[in-house]
C-alpha cells in the first residue's frame, strides 16, 4: 500500500510542477526601434548608407530587392502584445531614399507605457539639470 501511496504523491508531485501558475513571463523587444524623430531626418535622394546612419540597418531586408527596407518593432510583455509598428522605406532605382510608408508610435505612447516596472532592480532617476 505504501509504494502506491508513494508513487501516487510523486506522480502528483512532478504533474503539479509542469503546471504552476507562478513562473515570471519576460518583456521581449524585437525589431528597430523607429522614433518620428529618425523618419524628419530622412531626406529625398539620401544614399542608403546616409538612411542606414540616420535609421541603423533594418533587421527585415528582402535578398531579393535592394528598393525596399523594412523596419519591424514588437514589444511583448507576458506573451501579451503590448506595441507594434511596421516601416517601410523606399528607394529608387539609382539607391536613392524616395518616401516612406507607416508610422512611428508618438511620444505619449511611449511615455504612457513606460514604467519603472519593466526592468526589475531598476530605480529611475529624476531628468534635471543641475543647478
Amino acid at each position: 500500500m505504501r509504494p502506491i501511496i508513494l508513487t501516487a504523491l510523486l506522480g502528483f508531485a512532478s504533474l503539479s510542477a509542469c503546471t504552476f501558475p507562478g513562473v515570471y513571463k519576460l518583456n521581449v523587444q524585437q525589431g528597430n526601434i523607429v522614433t518620428q524623430e529618425m523618419l524628419n531626418e530622412l531626406q529625398p535622394g539620401m544614399t542608403q548608407r546616409q538612411v542606414a546612419y540616420v535609421m541603423g540597418n533594418p533587421v527585415v531586408r528582402n535578398p531579393f530587392s535592394e528598393s525596399k527596407w523594412d523596419y519591424i518593432y514588437t514589444l511583448e510583455k507576458r506573451d501579451e502584445v503590448v506595441k507594434r509598428y511596421h516601416v517601410t522605406l523606399y528607394f529608387d532605382p539609382q539607391g536613392n531614399y524616395s518616401h516612406y510608408t507607416g508610422s512611428a508610435p508618438s511620444e505619449s505612447e511611449d511615455a504612457s507605457q513606460a514604467s519603472a516596472e519593466d526592468v526589475p532592480g531598476s530605480a529611475r532617476s529624476n531628468d534635471r539639470a543641475p543647478e
